[in-house]
């Protein structure tokens, strides 16, 4: 083989020039590299774990929903937004709209690719009972990290499904569940993190946390304390300032990165980058109200004791354990506890809720505490049988406490029409809620089976989508409507103010505080309106009859003197 000698005057190799991998790794407190010690894969039992209450909540969903009546408009906004994506004419991923996080509709949309599904009552349980299988399976899989024994595991689990709480939000379609399921997946791999220093675990957590992000904005708040906790235990596990920043970073860049994406569109297409901060909203809030700080705080106690009572005993005990046993993330989790404890009220300071303080706003706060609870059964050592015991009694005694004050908690959604039916086995269609709102979807559905069984024109009904989307979700045929979503707003408001010759009929909503045609013609919705003919109407809808001679400039009282005089032909008729 044949040898060069090093030009004259080359500098000499230097060996300490190439750090070798053991010397890059000596000093990190995490396992690069290696394949932990961790509990043994069981896919078998997860997968039972998630199909067997996700059926179950499916089956649990049909009976509230189909035959009970008992279901939001939420989920049915956001089921037709889905349906818009796949059906409208044109399909548009935009129907996605920004008053909702993105992946809460996104999510759901499988649901909607056949029409006849998506207009069925019966897939709306499904748009929640799949997350809650996955809440429950990432549960699972934490309390055998905690070393929960099987028996006490599956009580665990069993005992938090049966949280009437717990079974309304995962069996009604309600978008909660789709982002609490990847804050407890995120927290799944945290808690695994903390137990086999595999950093693999980090970066799972902040894929979860990335998709939670934009499923709900509310889990921002769980994933920035939980970007500072890592930080945190990094160093007080001794880690050097190159391994706390990496880690930190490589957990926070995905999620970063979506919010900064999502900021980025809401800035092009709305001028207005923090549009969804401030537009979000929750179909059929009950509206933000007033609260001065001591109602704010008393309201918060009550939310905690009737909703969530477990926090009540979680909160100091994780606090407790964290400062005695030097336990880091006992502590952390006792303030990611707090944090949901204390996020409805500082949503109502910042203004960023329509329907806060509300019962729903527990479900975090329970969740959290059950997950602290799991951890507390693990740092007991050699009393972890009796702390998951404990736990399970805990939970059971707090099914009819939630369920008795469910009836008639002053800021609620569904919660009282549902204790209702559980009682009674009776429909609740037509009753109302302690708000005031009505139960029930008839209306809805009798204007969607006027619509299909008469109407098949493409385009041929002007509607406000926002307010109307109900209807257009049960005829399963967004097509035949002009909403705001086919054309954007521009081209709509133009149909809206003249709307002769480009449509044949007018749906609107009888309440005209948000419905933009039921503004414009608001004698129109109460069928006074001669220039209007009513075609079809209920008590929340009416469909009008849009003439070719309508003349929208022209008054009530100019029209009605034209038809006297026979100057118009078939006004009012």
């Amino acid at each position: 083989m044949t040898t060069y000698a090093a030009p004259v005057g080359a500098p000499e190799p230097v060996e300490d020039d190439v750090v070798s991998m053991k010397q890059r790794l000596s000093g990190i407190v995490q396992i690069v590299h290696q394949r932990p010690q961790d509990i043994s894969k069981r896919r078998w039992e997860s997968a039972l774990v998630f199909f067997g209450f996700t059926g179950a909540y499916t089956w649990f969903g049909y009976w509230l929903v189909v035959q009970m009546h008992v279901v939001g408009f939420e989920p049915l906004d956001r089921l037709n937004r889905a349906l818009m994506i796949w059906h409208n004419d044109p399909a548009k991923l935009s129907a996605l709209g920004f008053d909702y996080p993105p992946l809460a509709t996104l999510l759901i949309s499988p649901l909607a690719i056949f029409p006849s599904v998506a207009s069925s009552l019966a897939v709306v349980p499904v748009a929640s009972a799949v997350f809650a299988g996955l809440t429950m399976m990432s549960l699972n899989t934490l309390a055998r990290r905690c070393l929960v024994a099987a028996p006490l595991r599956y009580g665990v689990l069993i005992a938090l499904a049966l949280n009437p709480l717990v079974a309304l939000y995962a069996a009604s379609g309600a978008r909660q569940f789709v982002w609490i399921s990847f804050v407890v997946m995120a927290m799944g791999a945290v808690v695994a993190w903390y137990v086999t220093a595999d950093v693999r675990f980090v970066m799972l957590a902040g894929l979860a946390y990335s998709i939670a992000a934009l499923a709900g904005y509310t889990s921002i708040l769980w994933f920035v304390l939980t970007a500072f906790m890592i930080g945190a235990i990094l160093a007080r596990l001794g880690a050097r300032g190159p391994e706390v920043e990496g880690t930190t970073v490589g957990f926070s860049a995905p999620t970063v990165y979506v919010i900064a994406l999502w900021t980025v569109f809401n800035l092009i297409l709305l001028s207005h980058p923090f549009e969804w901060v401030t537009a979000a909203r929750d179909a059929g809030g009950s509206g933000p109200g007033s609260f001065t700080g001591v109602e704010l705080l008393q309201d918060t106690w009550w939310l905690v004791l009737y909703a969530a009572p477990l926090a009540i005993i979680a909160l100091p005990a994780l606090i407790f354990v964290g400062a005695s046993r030097n336990n880091p993330l006992a502590t952390w989790l006792g303030l990611l506890l707090a944090a949901a404890i204390v996020a409805p009220a500082g949503s109502v300071l910042l203004g960023l809720s329509d329907s806060p303080m509300q019962m729903r706003n527990a479900l975090p706060i329970l969740v959290f505490a059950v997950i602290g609870c799991l951890w507390l059964a693990r740092s007991a050592d050699g009393s972890n049988l009796i702390v998951s015991g404990v736990l399970i009694v805990l939970l059971l005694a707090s099914i009819p406490w939630t369920f008795h004050w469910m009836k008639d908690y002053r800021y609620q959604n569904l919660e009282a029409p549902f204790a209702a039916a559980i009682s009674t086995r009776q429909s609740q269609e037509g009753t109302t809620t302690v708000p005031g709102a009505k139960v029930g979807i008839a209306d809805e559905q009798a204007m969607a089976d006027y619509i299909k069984d008469n109407i098949s024109e493409p385009n041929s009904i002007l509607t406000d989508n926002s307010q109307t989307y109900a209807v257009m979700l049960l005829t399963g045929q967004p097509r035949l409507f002009f909403d705001r979503v086919d054309q954007s707003d521009g081209p709509w408001l133009a149909a809206a103010q003249d709307p002769a010759g480009v449509v044949d009929y007018m749906l609107m909503s009888t309440d005209t505080s948000q419905d933009l045609l039921s503004q414009m013609y608001p004698s129109a919705t109460t069928g006074s309106d001669p220039r209007l003919s009513v075609v079809f109407s209920t008590d929340r809808y009416v469909l009008l009859t849009v003439p070719t001679t309508f003349d929208p400039t022209a008054t009530t009282d100019q029209t009605i003197t034209s038809s006297t005089d026979g100057s118009t032909e078939g006004a009012g008729q």
